[in-house]
Order: C-alpha cells, then sequence, then structure tokens
C-alpha cells in the first residue's frame, strides 16, 4: 500500500525543520579563522562592526556567533571583507540553542 502525503505537508515539515534567519545587505568586518586539532578550520564571521548577530532561530533569549566550516562560505566571507561588498546571510541554530549559530549561506549582493 502505498502512502501519498500532498506536497505542502513536506514543504511545512522542510520549512519546520530548517528555521534559518537571514541579514541582509551586510558588511563582512572581520573573519577569523581558527584551527581545530584534526587539522580543521572554523571560521567566524563578524558583520556590520558586531561578532553577534541576532536572535538565534531557535531560541530568541540568544544572539548568535555565525560560524562555518564550508570552504565557500569562508572563501566568500573574504572576498566580501577585502572588496567592502555588501552580503546576504542566512544562518541556522548549530543544535544548542545557544549562542553559536552555522552560516548556511552568504552570498555577495549587488552594490
Amino acid at each position: 500500500m502505498k502512502i501519498f502525503l500532498p506536497i505542502s505537508f513536506l514543504l511545512m515539515s522542510f520549512s519546520v525543520l530548517s528555521a534559518d534567519l537571514y541579514v541582509s545587505n551586510a558588511t563582512v568586518t572581520r573573519v577569523q579563522v581558527y584551527e581545530t586539532t584534526g587539522d580543521d578550520v572554523n571560521v567566524w564571521i563578524h558583520l556590520n562592526g558586531n561578532s553577534r548577530v541576532g536572535p538565534n532561530p531557535v531560541n530568541a533569549n540568544e544572539t548568535c556567533e555565525l560560524w562555518t566550516n564550508d570552504k565557500a562560505v569562508h572563501s566568500t566571507a573574504l572576498a566580501a571583507l577585502m572588496s567592502g561588498k555588501k552580503v546576504g546571510v542566512s544562518y541556522v541554530d548549530r543544535g544548542e540553542g545557544t549562542n553559536w549559530c552555522k552560516v548556511r549561506h552568504l552570498s555577495v549582493v549587488a552594490n
């Protein structure tokens, strides 16, 4: 027996799981790189002169530090920092509901 779920139900379920927030027209003002013990790289991105944005998507009492270990996000953030171009950033909670959030997508926007 096959069960068919309406597309709208699937889209609603996905949007609940992917509670992300967006910062638009921001300036990357600092990119701090930290090497971990396993030779991985974690990058902390500051926007508009602030080390945090807010709120955390799952805990409005917390503001977020934006972290990534995605090389494409890291290189785009560096390019935006060096060129002074504005960016759009979507971010999600990292899983703890704390001040650490993960950058989902970062892109340069037209000035």
